[in-house]
């Protein structure tokens, strides 16, 4: 409240109940504007319209069947497919086992008439996209030819060093269509996990953990199993190592880097400070 001087008269009080009347001007102005910009916001999306930019790959190519990358004797005996393929003696004789060859650096040269037994067993649908299937050709004796991005998949390569480098080593020599583990205890095809556990146990039991491999179906047992696939499902028993896989393209920048400035070759005279 404000004091009144003792020589001042009532009426030079000013007061504070009739404001100037262009406070009311600029207030209702203000609020005017406030309301136009709500509406206008309210219209308007705040963030900008989507840009359309080319896909990194079609739809069909994520239309992918998952699965593993190959397709393992257990998974082919369990689900009724094709065995014919695992009938050593319709090709082989029991009374004269087949002879081991070698090339110069000693590594197995696996026989020709295999490599369609070995493209068989693998899930080209994995990587290959539906709207472009795989299509193999074959030579004059019927043998597949296998493409030349894939000659890797003929190779023996089981370990890094050689010492493995011997069919007879999982393969029973006097009876083929058998497996045998280091200590000579007999498998079946459909039990070559546990030949691989006999060589592997910390991966094998990591394996029976669940941290090791691929594990589909349910972690509540109550609604359904859960299934864990053979190491034969992902890794070839005669190169188990994984090959490499061809990139796919780089995204779509939203603002291209500069490009960047070329540093010319150094000489043999210059010396960094």
């Amino acid at each position: 409240m404000t004091s009144r001087g003792p020589g001042q008269p009532l009426d030079s009080v000013p007061s504070r109940l009739n404001p100037n009347p262009n406070t009311s001007i600029v207030l209702t102005v203000l609020t005017a504007g406030f309301v136009v910009l709500a509406y206008a916001f309210a219209r308007v999306p705040a963030r900008p319209g989507l840009v359309s930019r080319p896909p990194l790959v079609s739809r069909e190519a994520l239309a992918i069947t998952p699965g593993t990358v190959r397709v393992s004797a257990a998974e082919l005996i369990r689900s009724g497919g094709d065995v014919s393929g695992l009938d050593c003696y319709a090709c082989h004789h029991k009374d004269s086992p087949p002879e081991i060859k070698y090339d110069a650096e000693h590594r197995i040269v696996l026989p020709k008439e295999h490599a369609d037994l070995i493209i068989s067993m693998r899930n080209c649908s994995e990587c290959h996209p539906p709207n472009d299937p795989v299509k193999l050709d074959y030579d004059a004796s019927g043998n597949v030819i296998v493409p030349e991005a894939h000659k890797g998949l003929l190779a023996m390569a089981h370990g890094h060093t050689l010492r493995n480098n011997n069919c007879y080593n999982c393969h029973d020599r006097d009876q083929l269509d058998q497996l045998h583990t280091p200590e000579g205890v007999v498998l079946k095809f459909e039990q070559a996990t546990l030949l691989c556990a006999s060589c592997h146990g910390p991966t094998y039991r990591d394996w029976m953990a669940g941290a090791h491999g691929r594990t589909s179906g349910y972690w509540d047992r109550k609604a359904g199993p859960m299934r864990r696939e053979e190491c034969a499902s992902c890794h070839d028993p005669h190169a188990p190592a994984f090959t490499g896989l061809i990139p796919m393209p780089g995204p779509h920048l939203l603002h291209p880097l500069p490009q960047q400035r070329q540093v010319p070759p150094r000489g043999p005279d210059d010396h960094d400070l």
